[in-house]
């Protein structure tokens, strides 16, 4: 009797244990899928925002086809990308965040960065060098340099931006000087405005270091950033270039109203201006407003006596922490978005569908420049054409004086005498 219901009691306690691991599996149906995420490595990562959204779906489509393209070749790895916009890219306390906030919260491992703000990661600590990259020689001289500070790598470059001029003109494009665009701007159409762009904010003081470089030269570029007064020759032609925006008796390129770079754009695309001038890939949002291709030419801006292209760098950085296991990672993924494959499809927007306009980025490797896709697109040529011996802006020191910087170059420009 007592082993009948000894035996009974353990089996009842044998059911009992696996109706509970039965209900316990069926409450939680993702609860393998956790256990498998759990054995791979987590890699979080902040990619860069400006770049041209060409679904208009706020990067969906982008996103998911990164992460199940990168995701499919490394199944060990549990890539976590973070929505693009724009929440503190140049705010040097949010990067100090992403880059020192345990990953499990708000960190990341990788973070997208313009790499003016290079230096100051570098000084506070917060991000560390790569290992000798071994593609190198696929890097736009630009990239390379955009990324090396005390002669480490401490980014891995994937874009780079410059400053162009669009016209329906081909005077205006093919202008070599700023001695040779005054003239062509206004002879294009006397009853409308020549110019439209942004010279406020960040934009003034880098558009300034365009000049300075049209002027003198890429080499010493580095020792226009100052707080001392603008040089004289360079204000004396972006003067000249800042007054061509002027519409009766206002100037919108300096007041504000073209803070909104779509609106700037937007007038170009409507006819309202002549010309416009901003990054190559305003060229997506142009096109889109339903303007021909056959109308739109572009080129580097040339603001001093010869055109000498500076290019910003947008460079992926490791944050200071990232082991062994997370550096093999990293390098994985940066891999795979400097791949030509992965660059046709990104600059193609092809995750927008076959009949999406380009995003018209620069891209910081020279076999993207090579893919099919690529090199038959005419913008793209001219892009690469004009941004071939193009240097960087100097990845140190510009941030803690940009606004002091900012206000000396906007108080010269408010005493030259309007248009």
């Amino acid at each position: 009797m007592k082993f009948f219901q000894k035996s009974t009691w353990l089996t009842l306690s044998l059911f009992s244990t696996i109706l509970l691991s039965c209900l316990s599996i069926a409450s939680f149906p993702n609860n393998g899928k956790a256990q498998k995420s759990l054995s791979k490595n987590i890699l979080r990562v902040a990619l860069y925002p400006y770049i041209p959204d060409a679904a208009n779906d706020k990067y969906r489509e982008l996103l998911q086809r990164i992460e199940t393209e990168f995701e499919g070749k490394n199944p060990d790895i549990d890539l976590v990308l973070k929505p693009i916009k724009d929440d503190g890219f140049y705010e040097l306390d949010t990067l100090k965040t992403w880059l020192t906030e345990s990953p499990s919260n708000n960190g990341y491992h990788l973070v997208e960065i313009d790499t003016l703000l290079l230096g100051d990661l570098v000084e506070l600590n917060l991000i560390q060098a790569w290992n000798a990259p071994s593609t190198q020689s696929d890097w736009h001289p630009a990239g390379k340099r955009g990324v090396t500070l005390n002669n480490q790598v401490y980014g891995i470059p994937h874009w780079l931006c410059g400053n162009f001029i669009f016209s329906r003109d081909k005077s205006v494009v093919k202008a070599k000087s700023i001695t040779e665009l005054l003239p062509a701007l206004d002879q294009v159409n006397p009853k409308t405005p020549n110019v439209a762009g942004n010279l406020t904010g960040w934009d003034l003081p880098t558009l300034y270091l365009d000049a300075w470089a049209d002027t003198y030269g890429l080499d010493e570029i580095a020792s226009a950033i100052s707080t001392s007064n603008p040089d004289k020759v360079v204000m004396q032609s972006f003067n000249k270039f800042s007054k061509e925006c002027v519409t009766n008796g206002k100037n919108p390129c300096l007041d504000g109203t073209y803070n909104d770079a779509n609106l700037s754009a937007k007038n170009f695309a409507d006819g309202k201006v002549d010309t416009f001038f901003g990054y190559s890939e305003r060229l997506n949002f142009i096109l889109k407003e339903g303007v021909n291709t056959k109308d739109v030419k572009i080129s580097s801006i040339p603001l001093g006596q010869r055109k000498n292209p500076i290019l910003f760098v947008d460079a992926f950085v490791l944050r200071n922490d990232c082991n062994k296991a997370c550096q093999e990672a990293a390098a994985k993924f940066v891999a795979y978005m400097n791949a030509p494959q992965t660059h046709e499809w990104i600059l193609m927007s092809q995750d927008a569908g076959n009949q999406a306009i380009p995003r018209y980025l620069i891209p910081a490797t020279l076999s993207a420049f090579q893919t099919p896709e690529v090199r038959q697109n005419s913008y793209y040529r001219v892009i690469e054409s004009e941004t071939k011996k193009g240097l960087p802006y100097p990845n140190s020191g510009f941030t803690k004086i940009r606004e002091e910087m900012e206000k000396n170059i906007l108080n010269e420009l408010e005493v030259a005498p309007q248009r």
